[in-house]
């Protein structure tokens, strides 16, 4: 039965490889299936033929390999061509076992992308949007947005386009205020707001980024992930924010490397349940961020 392993450090690619698939499956509330378990479930799907369509399609996702040991196990052992399976995997481990049971054309890898591309996406972004970028503003632009650290993606840099495309004619000064002080005040003060306990003022900036950011809040939820992945490992490394090539404006949360890797724990699933339609964004959001105030307690 067709498999294929999907990775990279790049979620913006992954999460458009994964819509792309669900967009290609015909009559979905019968083909397709989304997951993060394999129990009976999943097997009755995999032995069903495809209804009003030529095939079907399980999507698999995953924060490590060893959690998709039990579906290559059986993919392995049947011979039907109706279901191609995609795992989506968080972290792969090329040496394990595992990883080597697929063959090359079946790992599809999403890394970040060139200077050359990223320079490519965002000058169509802007001129697709009406807008013209002056050339001190796009130097800044691109110096902010950092996209060549690992803790920025390009779920960053379209949101950093989204609110510099508000103005027509994009200086160096709308550039600092939308991509650093809106950025601090819309997202990175729910961390601020977690850390002093603020609980009204935290779910009050909740509902605004809400309106502001309906469609796109795995964007938010990663921003607030990559802070306290940040956070783990200055604990971790002793390292400082410049050693890690981070702005010093980022506000990171002061947390034990222990209770900063299980707020990555409660990001991650967050995540992958809204991805999965087990949460609705308001609700992953507001479900996410009350258990990171349970967590700043301990």
């Amino acid at each position: 039965m067709p498999k294929h392993l999907v990775f990279g450090n790049e979620p913006f690619l992954v999460d458009k490889m994964r819509n792309r698939l669900r967009s290609e499956v015909k009559t979905p509330e019968f083909n397709l299936l989304e997951t993060d378990e394999f129990t009976d479930v999943e097997i009755r799907f995999l032995n069903q033929y495809p209804m009003l369509g030529d095939r079907k399609m399980l999507i698999f996702n995953a924060h490590g390999m060893k959690e998709c040991e039990a579906v290559v196990d059986y993919l392995d052992e049947m011979n039907s061509d109706n279901v191609h399976t995609y795992l989506f995997v968080d972290e792969v481990d090329r040496r394990t076992k595992l990883f080597k049971r697929f063959l090359k054309g079946e790992v599809e890898e999403f890394n970040k992308v060139s200077r050359e591309m990223l320079e490519k996406t965002i000058l169509q972004y802007i001129k697709k949007k009406g807008c013209e970028i002056k050339s001190d503003a796009y130097t800044l632009f691109l110096q902010l947005i950092n996209y060549e650290s690992e803790e920025t993606n390009l779920y960053d840099v379209m949101h950093a386009l989204e609110n510099i495309c508000s103005s027509k004619e994009i200086t160096a000064e709308v550039v600092e205020k939308a991509v650093v002080d809106r950025e601090t005040e819309n997202i990175f003060l729910l961390i601020r707001l977690i850390s002093e306990g603020k609980n009204k003022e935290l779910f009050h900036q909740a509902e605004l980024i809400l309106r502001q950011n309906s469609g796109n809040i795995i964007g938010v939820l990663s921003l607030v992930l990559r802070n306290y992945r940040i956070a783990y490992k200055m604990q971790v490394c002793n390292c400082t924010l410049a050693d890690l090539g981070v702005n010093p404006r980022t506000y990171i949360p002061k947390l034990s490397a222990e209770l900063c890797s299980r707020a990555m724990d409660i990001l991650d699933d967050t995540i992958a349940r809204i991805k999965t339609g087990f949460y609705s964004q308001d609700i992953g959001l507001t479900i996410a961020l009350g258990k990171l105030c349970t967590l700043q307690k301990e």
